[in-house]
């Protein structure tokens, strides 16, 4: 029995008891862009996607997998929405390796990757650079920042590069 400051409630405790309403529907189709050959390695991203801060998730957000082709177009990997939660399902990619190639170290080796991220009345977020491992789940947390009243309408994004670092080198 529960009381309260005055001991005038005396009740047993509450019960919350959750009840799916409704199925979040998302697409997960996932047009590779490259086949993923048998037996080759891949690895996966995890995307979450908050307002700025992480302070609530972002529903029906754009997320776009893709990296840049010689001739300069963009490769499309994935492009889902998010859910209620803000995630999308896992993505899983291609991680390219030729372990007869000397310049690649046989130890440390990863495919890069860019994700753009979109959300109505928010900055877009790009980011330059993802490195996908074999057989690792790699996490992004995404927080967009909202639009300013007077740049409705406008596309303003914000670019993240992550940088090479000295076992990049091995990769060139």
């Amino acid at each position: 029995m529960y009381n309260n400051r005055n001991n005038n409630f005396n009740h047993g405790p509450y019960i919350a008891k959750n009840m799916l309403i409704k199925k979040a529907e998302i697409s997960t189709e996932q047009p590779p862009i490259v086949e993923i050959p048998d037996g080759a390695e891949t690895g996966y991203i995890c995307i979450s996607v908050f307002t700025a801060l992480g302070a609530l998730p972002v529903e029906n957000a754009i997320v776009t997998v893709y990296n840049i082709l010689d001739n300069g177009e963009e490769h499309l990997h994935a492009k889902l929405l998010t859910d209620s939660s803000g995630r999308v399902p896992d993505i899983e990619l291609p991680v390219l390796h030729d372990p007869l190639n000397p310049l690649v170290s046989p130890n440390y080796y990863f495919t890069t990757y860019n994700l753009r991220t979109q959300a109505d009345n928010f900055y877009t977020v790009n980011v330059l650079g993802i490195r996908i491992f074999p057989g690792i789940k790699t996490n992004y947390k995404i927080d967009l920042i909202p639009l300013m009243a007077d740049e409705k309408g406008k596309i303003p994004e914000q670019t993240f590069i992550i940088p090479p670092s000295t076992i990049d080198r091995s990769n060139e």
